[in-house]
């Protein structure tokens, strides 16, 4: 009855809410961040008005640089259900809250990986403070391509680094990403990560170049 854009929406969002997004392509220069908090028994939900309609989130006038995530989500208990996004400056989604889903969502031709699991401040140095028990599921991620770096980095998914316990990947697949089809690399100066489980999942042709660049 009273529509608003999507980044309103984000902002002003209330435990148990659902934000309805119309088909379409909706074009950003700035990162979406979701930081509002929903709770295990009201949810927040993302998802397109009619079910099965496309919804692209579109990032591509980013430019490439550490900092341009398309959406950061340090949210707790948000549902993101049948989107994709792509283009953004670095990740596509990074998730640094606990207890989300994400669901049926594409993430493609990002400048990092296409998903991203991590700490949200340098100033959480221990397991417990970093995201957990996030459950991505029936999610695809493809062509993700850090072509400032020649491809080091852009893996089709990540748990890397910061992350914490109970993170699970369901049904997903990766492929044709720049690095890894997934990156779970810990290093001995950050300490272990927590285990991430991995059910059903496919990942073939990564560590691949777009064809202009596979002279490189």
């Amino acid at each position: 009855e009273s529509p608003t854009d999507f980044s309103t929406a984000a902002i002003i969002v209330n435990p148990g809410d659902t934000i309805l997004l119309e088909a379409g392509t909706y074009k950003f220069r700035s990162r979406i961040n979701l930081y509002q908090k929903g709770t295990p028994e009201k949810r927040i939900t993302l998802k397109p008005e009619i079910d099965g309609s496309k919804v692209i989130l579109d990032f591509s006038s980013q430019e490439f640089l550490s900092t341009n995530r398309g959406i950061q989500l340090s949210g707790n208990s948000w549902n993101i259900y049948g989107i994709d996004v792509t283009g953004a400056g670095d990740n596509g989604l990074y998730i640094c809250g606990n207890y989300n889903i994400i669901e049926n969502c594409q993430f493609y031709k990002n400048r990092d990986s296409g998903l991203q699991l991590g700490r949200g401040a340098s100033s959480q140095t221990t397991v417990d403070l970093w995201p957990s028990n996030n459950l991505i599921r029936n999610c695809t991620s493809f062509n993700n391509y850090d072509d400032e770096t020649l491809g080091e980095n852009a893996d089709g998914f990540a748990a890397k680094l910061t992350v914490g316990y109970g993170n699970v990947f369901d049904g997903c697949i990766a492929f044709r990403n720049s690095d890894d089809g997934w990156d779970l690399y810990g290093k001995e100066d950050s300490g272990n990560i927590g285990h991430v489980i991995l059910y059903n999942c496919v990942a073939f042709e990564n560590g691949f170049l777009p064809e202009s660049h596979e002279s490189n």
